[in-house]
């Protein structure tokens, strides 16, 4: 049975929504140097207040959920400057922000991480009480401590089989929605799941959708007691079969209409949002991909605008609403500086850029774009989510893991059959177009070979790899020679080498706006070769 929603609800989800921004407020106010709130407010607010910037709807995002500060009953309040400076002072930070927002006609969210880390990798472990008095209701993972070099075991995670642990957490979004006049709540799946028993995450579904139930009502009441509806979005994973192995069962919060907004995924470039608009069609839910710039899709973290317009240009031709940002830069390096604040954004003028555009996209859609086949893994560090070049399957859960990625994938030594990716281009390419297929390969037959003797290196990924950096293994020079590549089984002439990847030009009007078969294949066999030539990177181009 799907919930009564009244006309200035369904009004409320309608309100034009292009670019929503997640702010991960914590480390941005951790590193602010003294309480001066208008330094604050000039610099958190920088890209909001630029007046050539797309900006929507701003859901801000307070700590890991597990400590607060704000004024709370129920949770800790956080240990950390320079929140207990603030406190002593009656300094209300989240008031603030959601003022500031607002006195700019921006609509914003209280977006709450509902199975948070509790802030433990900075090497300090909290003690917080509930968790200490109900060990039961905690699922310990893949990191039971910090390290070796420290070994305090963590906290665990909140298990939503639990009904002590969803009363709990429903106490805490009712006092949140009590206290503070948001127009909406994010509750946050992708920090951490897994929010149930890990094995056995589908088979206690009905616990979750219980606690969404509980959630849409208790906002309901809020939202009529004080004349304005109360909006609630849910971030789930990117596709079905992820939601369902980390136990959310959005086919019925769809039917029985317990969300407004699905947020979907985090740093996956490959978003089925042809699977949420069929269970979610007759009804009034909105679709925003997540964009993520530091947990990104593997090998692609701060990268040109072109990939970001490429994954702009696909959402949209697939039928997103827009989007939503997370972990963007909210200001330029020198203001930062001026305030005396760390510089973490190496790519806020990519940031800012995108911003931008995003205010048209007609301009944007006459731009070059960049379409890429995602990589598995990454992002993290292999003790949440394994690498690429190491790679084994999660077993606690699929969110933020991007296991359905087809890359890296190995060449048939034997030139038999073809290696078979999908591009999805969101776009009608015009006939003037210049474009190009570009390939990353590594070759480890060829890792002992001279320099001079191999392509160039090429950097492939950067976080969550040892030292933040790996590369791929050159092959020899000659190998554009001997490998073919079919775009939907044309074959394209023998490529060029630039910079250690692989060119491959192709015609406009062999480009589907759809997924795109790519097929790759050695032209002749390697009888004798040791080691395996891998597809690192497979990227199409459409240059204007």
């Amino acid at each position: 049975m799907s919930t009564h929603l009244s006309p200035d609800h369904i009004a409320a989800i309608e309100r034009e929504r292009r670019v929503v921004v997640n702010f991960d407020a914590f480390p941005s106010m951790m590193n602010l140097p003294s309480i001066n709130v208008e330094h604050m407010k000039a610099v958190l607010f920088e890209f909001f207040d630029d007046p050539r910037t797309r900006i929507d709807s701003v859901w801000w995002n307070f700590t890991e959920g597990n400590e607060a500060y704000w004024p709370s009953k129920i949770l800790p309040f956080i240990d950390a400057p320079p929140y207990g400076e603030w406190k002593e002072t009656g300094f209300d930070p989240v008031q603030t922000l959601l003022d500031e927002t607002r006195r700019r006609g921006l609509e914003t969210f209280f977006t709450y991480r509902i199975n948070g880390s509790d802030n433990d990798v900075s090497g300090r472990v909290p003690r917080l009480a509930m968790k200490e008095e109900h060990p039961d209701w905690l699922i310990h993972t893949w990191n039971k401590t910090i390290g070796d070099d420290i070994g305090q075991r963590l906290n665990g995670y909140w298990n939503f089989a639990v009904q002590g642990v969803r009363d709990y957490k429903l106490s805490i979004l009712e006092e949140v929605a009590g206290q503070y006049d948001y127009d909406g709540m994010e509750i946050d799946f992708a920090r951490v799941s897994p929010v149930l028993p890990p094995g056995r995450q589908w088979e206690n579904r009905d616990a979750l959708t219980d606690f969404m139930r509980s959630v849409r009502s208790m906002l309901l009441r809020v939202g009529e007691k004080r004349g304005r509806p109360y909006l609630l979005a849910a971030r789930v994973p990117e596709n079905l079969v992820g939601c369902r192995m980390d136990g959310l069962d959005v086919e019925t919060w769809a039917r029985e209409e317990l969300v407004d907004i699905f947020t979907l995924g985090c740093r996956s470039f490959d978003v089925d949002i042809a699977a949420f608009r069929r269970i979610t069609e007759d009804t009034n839910i909105k679709l925003y991909p997540v964009l993520d710039d530091h947990h990104s899709t593997d090998g692609y973290r701060f990268p040109p605008i072109e990939v970001f317009r490429g994954v702009m240009a696909n959402w949209l031709h697939q039928g997103a609403d827009g989007l939503q940002t997370f972990n963007f830069a909210y200001a330029r390096s020198e203001t930062l500086e001026k305030y005396g604040m760390r510089d973490t954004w190496t790519g806020w003028q990519t940031h800012r850029r995108f911003y931008r555009e995003l205010a048209d996209i007609d301009a944007m859609n006459q731009r070059s774009k960049v379409f890429v086949a995602q990589r598995r893994g990454g992002g993290h560090g292999p003790f949440v989510v394994p690498n690429p070049e190491d790679w084994s399957t999660p077993r606690w859960m699929y969110f933020n893991t991007n296991m359905l990625a087809p890359l890296p994938a190995e060449l048939d030594p034997d030139g038999r059959a073809d290696t078979l990716l999908h591009v999805y281009v969101g776009e009608q390419v015009p006939p003037d177009a210049e474009v190009t297929v570009r390939l990353l390969l590594s070759d480890d037959s060829a890792a002992d070979l001279p320099e001079a003797e191999r392509l160039q290196r090429v950097l492939v990924a950067t976080i969550g790899h040892p030292d933040s950096r790996l590369e791929n293994v050159p092959p020899a020079i000659g190998i554009e020679r001997r490998v073919e590549l079919r775009l939907n089984n044309a074959l394209l002439e023998t490529s060029s080498v630039d910079d250690g990847w692989l060119v491959f030009k192709a015609r406009p009007a062999q480009l589907a706006t759809a997924d795109n078969l790519v097929g790759l294949k050695l032209s002749e066999t390697r009888h004798g070769a040791q080691g395996r030539v891998t597809i690192e990177k497979l990227e199409i181009h459409v240059n204007r």
